[in-house]
């Protein structure tokens, strides 16, 4: 029997969801707050999309973060962004494993 129950990853995926509420990114030395742009939740897969439609300059990095401004994640980049749109892409995979504990 499996000990980890698919529902136990649906609720910690729907959780993940639920806290990032926003991105930010440094564009040319300055954070700019994005809204999410799309997300892509696929079992025990989320997906965080931000877009930058019409900046220009260097990308030098991209965070999640939560309501309260708590950073989640934080994704280093070096692209030079000309004014066409960009899309930067957060990717989780969540995998929950029992560790073995002996009966006591």
């Amino acid at each position: 029997m499996t000990v980890v129950q698919p529902i136990f990853i649906e609720k910690t995926i729907n959780y993940w969801n639920e806290l990032i509420k926003r991105g930010k990114v440094k564009l040319n030395g300055q954070y700019v707050n994005y809204d999410i742009f799309r997300t892509i939740q696929e079992g025990n897969e989320l997906r965080k999309y931000l877009y930058l439609e019409t900046e220009t300059g260097h990308v030098e990095e991209a965070q999640l973060l939560t309501s309260m401004n708590e950073v989640l994640a934080i994704k280093p980049y070096k692209i030079d962004k000309a004014e066409d749109g960009l899309v930067l892409v957060f990717a989780f995979e969540l995998t929950i494993n029992e560790k073995g504990v002996d009966v006591l």
